[in-house]
Order: structure tokens, then sequence, then C-alpha cells
């Protein structure tokens, strides 16, 4: 049942990317149905929106300490688009079988030309209130899409994992690719979409789990 949710709930996603108009580059983050904006600032100027704060069924927080929870956009060179989770974890405030819903998007004026490698990138754990045992059951889902001239195409596949019985099954490390010829504007877009069954369950997000384009070919 909670596979035939989220592929309804991925329909869903593809038609309203292909319908909604950001703001002029502004990095706009939507949590549980809050819309979070900021303007893009100019030059390599790192841009963030900061998302510490209770929504619907769940908190976010630092996952480190004294570190505020953002999405950023990443510019810090001319041949890197992306846009990240920094320092973000959720935790459940409610026992629930609902899935949870965080996206963003941002239109970028210029980047990385010719043959490019859009990358989504998903690093980070699952773990239960107390730290101790595993949180079995608990589900994500995380897709990216590049778009350019009113086109949208799904980066690579769909990143999927169920937290089964053991430790390792909580880790998230995985990532997935394709590849475009391009030059002028584009944008980036991601969805996230994950599971905490129990009041307290964490979902943690290193920094590097992110929706991206370079021309760099690495080999996975």
């Amino acid at each position: 049942m909670m596979r035939l949710l989220w592929t309804a709930t991925l329909s869903l996603f593809l038609l309203i990317m292909g319908l909604e108009v950001s703001s002029a580059r502004a990095l706009i983050t939507n949590i549980q149905g809050e819309i979070l904006e900021v303007d893009e600032k100019g030059g390599f100027a790192g841009t963030c929106v900061a998302i510490e704060g209770d929504y619907s069924g769940l908190r976010v927080v630092g996952s480190e300490a004294g570190k505020a929870p953002r999405v950023c956009i990443v510019k810090t060179r001319k041949n890197v688009n992306a846009i990240e989770f920094r320092n973000v974890a959720f935790v459940a405030t409610e026992a629930s079988e609902e899935i949870r819903t965080v996206s963003f998007e941002h239109d970028f004026a210029g980047g990385p030309q010719g043959l490019v490698y859009s990358r989504v990138k998903l690093k980070g754990f699952f773990a239960t209130a107390t730290g101790v045992g595993v949180p079995t059951g608990n589900q994500i889902w995380f897709i990216g899409m590049f778009g350019q001239a009113g086109h949208d195409e799904i980066i690579g596949e769909e990143l999927v994992q169920e937290v089964g019985e053991s430790l390792d099954s909580a880790l998230l490390s995985s990532e997935t690719q394709s590849q475009f010829v391009l030059s002028g504007p584009r944008s980036l877009r991601g969805r996230l979409n994950f599971t905490l069954l129990k009041e307290g369950d964490k979902l943690v997000l290193e920094s590097g789990t992110a929706v991206v384009i370079d021309n760099i070919e690495r080999q996975r």
C-alpha cells in the first residue's frame, strides 16, 4: 500500500513540477506544505534557506551541535550547480505511517556548459529516538529533476531504501546520474519523501545529500 501511495505521489510531483513557475532565481523549499523562500545572492556567494522548526508531524533540527539546518545553493565555482541539505535532521513528533515530504527548486542563470553530468546523491542514516535498536520499516525515496527550455527530465533513477532488521540497512549511501548537453539557463529540483513510523524516529542527512550538475566524469 505504501509503495502505491508513493507511486501516486511521484506522479503528482512530476505534474506539479511541470506546472510550477518559480520566482526569478529564488531558492524555494517546501516542507510538509510550508513554503520557505530566499532570493539568490550575486556572484559565487552561497544562498541558503534556514529550515529549523516544527512542521506537520515532524521537527527539523541541526544534525551537528551549533549548526543550523539549511537547504543551500552551491555555486562556489562556475562549473558546478547544486542544491544540497546541510546539517539536517528530521525528527518525528508523532507516530505515523504518513509519507513526509520535502521539496526544493532553483533556476540557475548559468553554469557548466556542453556535456555535463547531473547527479542525485543521498547520504545519511535513520535512527531510533534513543539511538538503540533499528528503526525497522522506515523508508526513503529521493528524486531529482533537471530542466532546460521548459523541458524537465528525471535524473538517473529514483533512489529508494527501506530499513530492515540489520543496522547496516539504516545507513544511506547511494547515487544516480544522467548526462546532458546544455548551455544557458537551467533548473534543478528535488523531492525527498520518507516515513518515520515511531515518535522520535530520526532521519539524518549528511552534507552532500544533493542534486548536482557538473562537468566531472566519475566512475560509479
